[in-house]
């Protein structure tokens, strides 16, 4: 079907990603970086991780999570910028406001993504695909950065298609398209699967959504869980959740990697104290109470990147806890560690429902 020629039958939801965001934001500012690999995170020569990266430096194999001391052994002209999260913010708030322009049924996902339900628009028409345009090309006017959009009738497709076509680029599946377009997009690709996921799919010989479609719904939450049941629609192209303006918190962490590795369990509760203290004003942003708290958990990376999470539950936070959690399962740092990280999961309460605010997290 013609693009720019498609019935809607039922939603028009939109994906708006802005393409590799903190970079392109560096870039935009700096010309002279204009056509150079340019990555956002920590020095190399201090165990930094990389934040984000723009696409050239993509094609040298880099990519948000990667070690900067890697990233520039892929290639020595990188050019590693620290961030700046909160110029980020404010340009990320600017560009939101873009968004409510189209409709006031936003779902922020992070920083620099974002749901936006345009079903009942009347801008351009009510024409989705206009609208996408219409704002990737403010975004550019306006902050010199680019966006990807993908539009359909509901958010997994149009995740999807915003991913496609990535960088600075658009594309559209309306619901009679959905069927043949989802069958052949890669399990991976699905919310949910991730490597663990998708490397058991690929030991039962499943790749594509349409080779998982020979299994029944019992079938699949025997073999994933209860995500098996949200995982036979997904792969059929069907998601009837709804664009929210306010979602629920799950959970709320800090984590920190450390200059040196840790080597003792002495060195290892001092930094958790640390983190702790630090979770602790987290949640006094996010307003949020220890009546909420329903476990703990710690996460912890080694020297050789290895990394394990252990959670407990519990009803008060106090660093001790955390403690506790730890020496409970490492009594003795056999393996120095390189990576910290504490938190705890929050009650699914309908009263416990706060804002969510992607900029205050």
């Amino acid at each position: 079907m013609n693009q720019n020629n498609k019935i809607w039958k039922s939603k028009k939801i939109i994906h708006i990603d802005m393409d590799s965001f903190y970079a392109s934001i560096e870039v935009s500012e700096k010309p002279f970086l204009k056509n150079k690999p340019v990555a956002v995170g920590g020095k190399p020569n201090e165990r930094g991780v990389l934040t984000t990266c723009n696409y050239i430096a993509r094609r040298y194999g880099i990519h948000s999570a990667m070690s900067s001391k890697k990233a520039i052994s892929l290639c020595k002209d990188l050019i590693i910028l620290p961030a700046d999260i909160q110029k980020y913010k404010t340009i990320s708030k600017e560009i939101f406001k873009i968004f409510k322009c189209y409709s006031k049924k936003i779902e922020p996902i992070s920083i620099d993504e974002a749901f936006i339900d345009v079903t009942d628009s009347e801008y351009c028409r009510g024409n989705p695909e206009e609208m996408a345009t219409q704002m990737r090309a403010c975004i550019l006017k306006d902050f010199k950065i680019t966006a990807s959009a993908g539009i359909s009738s509901n958010k997994l497709i149009s995740k999807i298609c915003s991913d496609l076509k990535k960088p600075n680029n658009q594309y559209s599946i309306c619901d009679d398209e959905i069927p043949d377009f989802i069958k052949n997009i890669r399990l991976n690709n699905i919310p949910g699967i991730g490597k663990v996921n998708f490397k058991k799919c690929k030991n039962l010989n499943m790749e594509y959504c349409k080779d998982m479609y020979k299994y029944s719904e019992d079938e699949l939450i025997k073999l994933f869980g209860v995500y098996g049941s949200s995982l036979y629609n997904y792969i059929r192209g069907i998601d009837n959740r709804e664009v929210n303006l306010s979602r629920v918190r799950k959970s709320i962490s800090v984590e920190d990697t450390f200059l040196h590795d840790l080597t003792s369990t002495d060195m290892c509760n001092s930094k958790i104290i640390y983190l702790f203290n630090k979770l602790m004003n987290r949640c006094k942003l996010a307003n949020v109470t220890e009546n909420l708290v329903k476990e703990i958990f710690i996460k912890i990376k080694f020297n050789n990147f290895q990394t394990i999470t252990r959670q407990s539950k519990c009803n008060k936070l106090s660093s001790e806890n955390f403690i506790q959690l730890f020496s409970n399962n490492i009594d003795i740092v056999k393996r120095p560690i390189r990576l910290l990280g504490i938190g705890f999961t929050i009650k699914n309460k309908e009263q416990d429902r706060i804002q969510y605010d992607i900029f205050n997290r």
